[in-house]
């Protein structure tokens, strides 16, 4: 933990996800190469995160799952799990290569991508 969250945690401060938090999990997502699977378009070779917190998923087993903290932190750690409908198992595990703070910073962000609000349609469209 960082000397300030620490501190936070021994004063019994409630902690979520901070501001701090979300941009240190933005930079490893993008410096883990999360980014590169995980895109907000039709190229994306992994499912769109934006908004996905809080939904159900199907997965290609014929489940379905609620993304929740457990099944982001599972799908980082053991992607095969639980892989979604359409998409193969492709991602590779990071069980080992990121802290247990890594691991939070990451679903917090995830949790933090928002689904953008819609907009009405142009006219004549």
């Amino acid at each position: 933990m960082e000397p300030r969250a620490y501190e936070a945690w021994l004063a019994g401060e409630k902690t979520g996800p901070s501001a701090a938090g979300v941009a240190s999990g933005d930079e490893l997502f993008v410096a883990k190469s999360c980014n590169t699977c995980h895109r907000p378009d039709s190229a994306a070779r992994a499912p769109i995160l934006t908004g996905i917190f809080g939904t159900q998923v199907s997965l290609n087993d014929g489940t379905k799952a609620v993304v929740n903290d457990d099944y982001i932190r599972e799908s980082i750690l053991n992607p095969a799990a639980k892989v979604v409908n359409g998409y193969q198992p492709v991602m590779p595990t990071f069980k080992g290569q990121i802290s247990e703070e890594e691991l939070i910073q990451l679903v917090n962000y995830v949790k933090s991508l928002k689904a953008a609000s819609l907009t009405a349609p142009e006219a004549g469209k």
